[in-house]
């Protein structure tokens, strides 16, 4: 079964994506599940409509396994690299994911942005950011600016308090990706230094200014990162209000860092 599934729309962006998921899933051979959605108004119900789209279908497929193809090459990868592709016909780009992800009973979700300015203005990117904001599904979102790279690092962003609670998902994810895991505490509070001795992580502290936006204060931090992802707990949104009106930080440093980033859903209570 595919255990990272990579939607694309052919574009830089998404071919970078793919070759993180390649090296990815390198260390124990995962399957690596290449995915395009066809977007269908509901006129397509019309028979003549339908068999014209779905015609296209073979030649889809075919693109996708020549693209798949021409990045292992490119990655130095072995024959024995394990890859299928996959072509959705679907009303709704992220629900076709969603159920995608569930039948295929996949691990991971990887999928390019394109900076902030194509993050408001470019629909693939759009739909990454609204895919995060869902707390679905696990997404790891590969930067534009980013040269794919075995991780070595994955550096989870919450308050020491919060490490017990989510130690269990640290390690399975550090494990699965074979990196280690630290913890970076953001706090305008000059001196508060968390107990290490209590942490079964190392501890990072950065003193951030009152005044500046937190999605500025990660950008900023992991800007000089290598080889590491920044990782991030996102919760869902409830309310009607809540998903309109309160844009997650997660959402806004996705669109904005230089390093993939690792958003994993936390349901709420």
């Amino acid at each position: 079964m595919a255990r990272l599934i990579v939607p694309t729309d052919y574009s830089t962006t998404a071919e970078k994506a793919l070759d993180q998921a390649f090296l990815l899933a390198k260390k124990d051979n995962d399957e690596v599940e290449l995915l395009h959605v066809v977007v269908m108004s509901p006129t397509s119900d019309s028979p003549k409509i339908y068999d014209y789209i779905m015609s296209g279908k073979k030649e889809e497929e075919g693109r996708l396994k020549a693209l798949a193809a021409e990045r292992i090459k490119a990655l130095g990868l072995p024959a024995t690299t394990r890859w299928r592709v996959k072509v959705l016909y679907a009303e709704h780009f992220l629900v076709a994911i969603t159920h995608r992800f569930e039948k295929s009973k996949a691990k991971l979700v990887v999928m390019g942005t394109t900076g902030i300015s194509g993050l408001a203005n470019k629909i693939f990117g759009s739909n990454t950011a609204n895919l995060i904001s869902k707390a679905e599904l696990p997404v790891l979102t590969v930067p534009p600016s980013w040269k794919p790279t075995i991780l070595q690092k994955l550096e989870f962003c919450l308050p020491p308090e919060e490490v017990p609670a989510h130690k269990k998902e640290i390690n399975k994810w550090a494990k699965w990706m074979g990196a280690t895991a630290s913890i970076a505490y953001f706090t305008n509070i000059a001196d508060a230094v968390p107990n290490q001795s209590k942490s079964p992580f190392p501890i990072k502290t950065i003193v951030t200014l009152p005044e500046e936006p937190l999605y500025e204060d990660l950008v900023e931090y992991s800007a000089n990162l290598k080889a590491t992802a920044l990782c991030m707990f996102v919760h869902e949104r409830l309310t009607v209000f809540e998903r309109i009106f309160d844009r997650s930080v997660t959402g806004q440093v996705a669109g904005r860092v230089h390093i993939p980033m690792l958003a994993l859903p936390i349901k709420a209570a």
